[in-house]
């Protein structure tokens, strides 16, 4: 009986310390600690949406110093507790302890300690890029909204103070050194007074534009597994309202806000895993952001994918393969918004010599689609049909009516790297002419829009010489159009390769392992800088240079080209007559574009030089001197030296 009531006495102690569990810590399950420390804390509530280190996710990212400094510690209190009406910021008032409020904040602000502090004490001006604005773009002068300035992609200036006729004044006025590895092939954007320049290894800073000083700097924290080719380069950001848009290498679609570089939100569009990145703009469409894919050098499936520009939701994905690899949609698009279509390029079939693996056309390989704005397909055209160069067909499409037959059609205009300028009907696809700007050896013509392939130019065991070599033609570098000369100005490659094939055949017959690929033709590459009447395609002028030109184009109403060589030559040429007009060697290879535009009444011209990406992909061999071509990493700015006079301008001239 006496065990019996000592039992009893026990299991009443034990409820008794249950209940004072119960009181002591009220809303507060069994698990949970009277105290929490702040990462603790951090780690239960907050990283879910902010990220492991606090440096953006679904959420905004905490650690930016700019941000940071302007939010008091009763600020973040307010919004621990509250929330933000209105967004995804919950309120966390009845699930923290009053004494758990402080050593949370006092996490959150030791979360800037490794983050980039700023480089002085310069703050962005506030910048709202509207929808209107965006579709204005053409008649904007002042600035440069977007990777090819406008939707049409066709790299125009209306600008005319700089011209042929002064250009001996044109000289640089500031330059700026990112201090990033590995080079640069940014397109910059110039918004209101502030350029925005991404980098390799998805670096993006925002510069003052009077001046050169950094404003601020983002650097994306990349996993140590990346798959990507063509080095870790970006092409630029994208703009619309007041945040920036960056892909990434890691395969994600990145929003920060343009005043501060504060991630807003980090949505992911594919896995590295699945050898899956992204290198070029995304393009805005209306309260969308689309954007390519890069993975076709590798087991991958290309697509392309449209996200809520305010939230990172995925609106839709178009896939342009269907049951097999390739067509990667490595660069951007353009947009009519009186058709309200998309236009984009896709890439090469994989893998990428080997036809017996994938019979047929590849479908949409190779190819231009033009999607509505809900991502459904209108209308398609394969540039190269069952593709086994590597051509791609990613190359920017330009839009520009087109007088054809006394005609005007709202055409399209692409250089592919096969070595064809294409016209196109934008309205429906219809093949309007194909001519080679190159020596062509894989096709003996159209028919009724179709090429003509040569069989003699299939890749084989024994290796066959084919123009032009992978790389075109033309690289992914921007050619521009001019409406007052109605000619495209396109950097050229002639630069032929032997092509193999050590795939099924090779295999069926027994034969060792051997590769499949290209080689360049040794020493004979080189390049040229060209004009064609965009109405027929015929050539109006062309200046060869002793290397492949891997530079894009600007054209303006001043009458002039500009363009970057890979051997840091950034030159000026007549649009009418190609004449070379004035030049600078920037001390770096020039694989971006250049662009133009005014501030405080005057005009400059701005170009990112650095050697970067496959220089060997369109040199090689071909052109052995630039095995050790000089890398770099600057912006550089120029404009029209106000001289005071004819003697200084002589002085200056001469060197002092």
């Amino acid at each position: 009986m006496r065990g019996t009531v000592d039992r009893m006495r026990n299991l009443k102690k034990v409820r008794e310390s249950v209940l004072v569990a119960f009181v002591v810590l009220p809303g507060v399950g069994f698990s949970q600690p009277a105290s929490r420390s702040g990462q603790e804390l951090f780690t239960q509530y907050c990283a879910v949406c902010h990220g492991s280190t606090g440096e953006g996710a679904s959420g905004p990212d905490l650690t930016n110093p700019l941000w940071q400094s302007s939010i008091s510690d009763q600020e973040l209190g307010n919004t621990v507790r509250n929330g933000i009406r209105g967004t995804a910021m919950p309120a966390f008032g009845a699930r923290l302890q009053a004494a758990e409020v402080q050593p949370l904040i006092e996490h959150l602000r030791t979360l800037a300690k490794d983050a980039l502090q700023p480089a002085n004490d310069l703050r962005a001006p506030r910048i709202a890029v509207s929808p209107a604005r965006l579709l204005g773009a053409e008649a904007d002068p002042d600035n440069w909204l977007m990777y090819g300035r406008d939707y049409g992609n066709q790299r125009f200036s209306p600008l005319t103070a700089i011209r042929r006729e002064n250009l001996s004044n044109l000289v640089p006025v500031w330059s700026f050194q990112t201090g990033v590895a590995d080079g640069l092939e940014a397109t910059p954007l110039y918004v209101d007074g502030v350029i925005f320049l991404s980098t390799s290894w998805n670096h993006v800073f925002a510069i003052d534009a009077r001046t050169g000083a950094e404003l601020w700097h983002y650097r994306r924290h990349l996993p140590a597994k990346l798959t990507y080719c063509c080095g870790p380069v970006n092409r630029g950001p994208a703009i619309s309202g007041g945040t920036l848009y960056l892909a990434t290498l890691d395969a994600h679609l990145v929003a920060m806000d343009a005043r501060t570089g504060r991630v807003l939100w980090d949505t992911e569009i594919g896995r590295a895993e699945n050898n899956l990145s992204a290198t070029s703009p995304p393009l805005i469409v209306a309260d969308k952001v689309v954007v390519g894919m890069a993975g076709g050098d590798y087991e991958s499936r290309g697509f392309i994918d449209a996200y809520q520009a305010e939230t990172g939701k995925r609106v839709w994905r178009f896939y342009t393969v269907e049951g097999q690899r390739g067509g990667a949609t490595w660069l951007n698009g353009s947009y009519d918004p009186q058709l309200r279509l998309i236009y984009w390029g896709t890439g090469n079939p994989n893998p990428d010599y080997d036809g017996a693996a994938r019979p047929g056309d590849n479908l949409y390989t190779d190819c231009v689609v033009a999607l509505d704005e809900t991502g459904k397909l209108r209308w398609h055209y394969q540039f190269t049909p069952h593709d086994v160069w590597d051509f791609d067909g990613v190359n920017e499409m330009v839009l520009v009516d087109l007088h054809i037959d006394s005609q005007i059609v709202k055409g399209l205009v692409h250089a592919d790297r096969n070595g064809h300028f294409y016209a196109l009907d934008r309205t429906n696809g219809k093949f309007l002419y194909a001519k080679p700007f190159v020596r062509v050896t894989w096709a003996k013509g159209f028919d009724n829009g179709r090429p003509i392939v040569d069989s003699l130019a299939i890749p084989t065991v024994q290796g066959v010489t084919v123009c032009p070599g992978a790389a075109g033609g033309k690289e992914w570098n921007a050619m521009s159009y001019s409406p007052v000369t109605r000619m495209v100005y396109l950097p050229a490659i002639e630069n032929c390769a032997v092509f193999s094939n050590y795939g099924i055949e090779a295999q069926r017959l027994g034969l060792p392992p051997g590769p499949s690929g290209f080689n360049y033709l040794p020493g004979q590459a080189y390049g040229k800088m060209m004009a064609l009447r965009v109405d027929t395609g015929e050539v109006a002028w062309q200046v060869k240079t002793r290397t492949p030109m891997g530079g894009g184009t600007l054209v303006t109403a001043g009458g002039v080209v500009f363009t970057g060589d890979p051997e840091g030559s950034f030159v000026a040429y007549g649009a009418g007559d190609g004449k070379r007009l004035w030049s600078y060697q920037t001390g770096s290879g020039i694989r971006g574009a250049p662009i133009a535009y005014r501030l405080d009444g005057k005009e400059y011209i701005a170009v990112a030089s650095g050697m970067a990406g496959a220089v060997g992909g369109f040199t090689g061999a071909g052109a052995p001197w630039m095995r050790d071509y000089r890398s770099g990493d600057t912006l550089y700015v120029f404009s029209l030296l106000e001289t005071g006079g004819a003697a200084f301008r002589q002085r200056y001239q001469a060197g002092w």
